[in-house]
């Protein structure tokens, strides 16, 4: 499905990204819309998969997982989708991205322990994978928002983008 974003559409966006918990309402009144105008925009925006979802951003430490890392996959390949359906099952894999260079794939993972984190990497070498292990010390930067064009302060840019085909 294409879908044609506008500025107006860009400023949705960004204000969403800002703040997701808005109701349609207090969204309309920042970006100079009726909540019934922006609901119908924000809901095409949902059916074009630009606006992929809403979610909360919990803290691994909080709960217990203060031990995150990232594991890289060397040579998964045609094993990409065993890896996949094994992440999808595994608790504490946060994601899994296949990736350029010395690594096939990349899972960050956030677990309660070091034993849990060597338990990770005992499956994934059972399962036949070859794997090199790299434990975050400090976010240094998370949560950064995309910027949008047209939609800064001042700015008289106009948006066109294309997404999807």
């Amino acid at each position: 499905m294409k879908y044609e974003l506008d500025p107006m559409d860009a400023r949705i966006l960004a204000v969403l990204q800002e703040d997701a918990r808005l109701s349609m309402r207090e969204l309309g009144r920042r970006v100079g819309l009726s909540a019934p105008a922006v609901t119908e925009r924000v809901r095409r925006l949902e059916e074009a998969r630009v606006l992929l979802g809403y979610h909360a951003l919990v803290s691994p430490a909080a709960l217990g997982r203060g031990i995150q890392a990232f594991i890289g996959v060397q040579e998964s390949g045609q094993r990409d989708p065993q890896l996949v359906q094994w992440a999808k099952t595994r608790d504490g894999v946060l994601e899994v991205h296949s990736v350029t260079g010395e690594n096939s794939c990349m899972i960050k993972v956030a677990l309660r322990d070091i034993s849990e984190l060597k338990a990770v990497l005992s499956e994934l070498i059972e399962l036949g994978f070859t794997c090199s292990t790299s434990m975050v010390l400090e976010t240094l930067l998370s949560g950064k928002v995309l910027e949008l064009e047209g939609v800064r302060e001042g700015e008289q840019g106009r948006l066109r983008r294309v997404v999807g085909s």
